[in-house]
């Protein structure tokens, strides 16, 4: 009993002295861009009820996901009116995104569907210039996706 009390000290202790390691951890992923929330560290008073107090996690960051509805219906890539690639982004947007995004949702003009791209396929994309039909006189660089790298799902 008196070494598991022993133990329940040091327990604390370092619980108590892992809390600058957080915030220094939080501080370095903050100014690379992310938003972090860092939980409460409660402590259990008593050895007998310490699994009452077992905390999820140290520090959570917040993943950018960009979101984007197109003009047109689909459901899947069997449908998918350009075939065999989707455009991600301007490519600029990506470029130049601090933090990159996770990944991108893009929905379906009627939002029954949605298309994801995770940023991860990124060493894949490539990049074709073309006319913004969202504008009468634009013309960008834009990040397609290869279709079998694209996820369908009904929303």
């Amino acid at each position: 009993m008196e070494s598991q009390n022993r133990d329940f000290q040091r327990f604390l202790k370092h619980l108590d002295e892992n809390i600058d390691g957080v915030l220094s951890a939080a501080k370095w992923l903050n100014k690379r861009g992310y938003s972090v929330t860092i939980p409460p560290t409660v402590a259990s008073e008593t050895y007998e009820d310490r699994m009452n107090h077992v905390d999820g996690g140290d520090l959570f960051i917040t993943m950018r996901i960009e979101v984007k509805t197109l003009g047109i219906n689909f459901t899947n890539k069997d449908d998918w009116k350009f075939r065999d690639k989707f455009i991600v982004c301007a490519k600029h947007s990506f470029d130049n995104a601090k933090p990159k995004p996770y990944g991108y949702i893009i929905q379906s003009a009627d939002m029954k569907h949605i298309a994801v791209i995770n940023s991860s396929t990124s060493k894949h994309w490539y990049v074709e210039t073309r006319k913004d039909s969202r504008y009468e006189n634009v013309t960008q660089s834009f990040y397609l996706c290869p279709i079998d790298l694209v996820k369908f799902f009904k929303a």
